[in-house]
């Protein structure tokens, strides 16, 4: 067992073209020192445990992790790895505010954030890292909301 925050947002596995697995990185420090921290490569192979990974978890969030290692001998690409059986998280991470007049990655979405001091608002606009356009958010609490909308307008649900 590990608690360890993601690195990155997980993703479908490298050859995986269905999602039937998701890939993350979790960083671990068992004595939180930064010198004692590790970067160890997990992979999600059970169905319920892939949905979650993929729609759910977020880069940052704090997890808990059971799973077995797998050696580079032991894997096909000859990467050590965990092998994910159960997890659990912790702690979502906490959504960060958008500095005005900024430019940012949210998952596969760059934001532009710029202040509009005459209405007080902090309007956000987004694009595909692709450069395709999303919009605008009226602020960074919408984020998430765009987001959605835009994967649901696009992904045709």
């Amino acid at each position: 067992m590990l608690d360890g925050y993601i690195e990155d947002a997980p993703v479908p596995a490298p050859g995986d073209e269905y999602g039937a697995t998701a890939a993350f990185r979790l960083i671990h420090s068992p004595t939180d020192h930064a010198a004692d921290e590790m970067v160890l490569p997990c992979l999600v192979t059970d169905p319920a445990l892939v949905r979650t990974a993929l729609e759910d978890l977020e880069e940052g969030d704090l997890l808990r992790v059971e799973g077995v290692l797998m050696l580079p001998g032991g894997s096909p690409d000859g990467v050590l790895r965990l092998r994910v059986e159960a997890l659990e998280v912790l702690s979502p991470a906490p959504i960060r505010e958008i500095e005005p007049d900024t430019v940012d990655r949210y998952g596969p979405y760059v934001i532009v954030s710029g202040s509009t001091h005459s209405t007080g608002a902090d309007p956000v606009q987004m694009w595909t890292d692709a450069g395709a356009w999303v919009g605008i958010a009226p602020g960074p609490a919408a984020v998430q909301d765009m987001i959605t909308a835009y994967e649901a307008r696009t992904n045709g649900t």
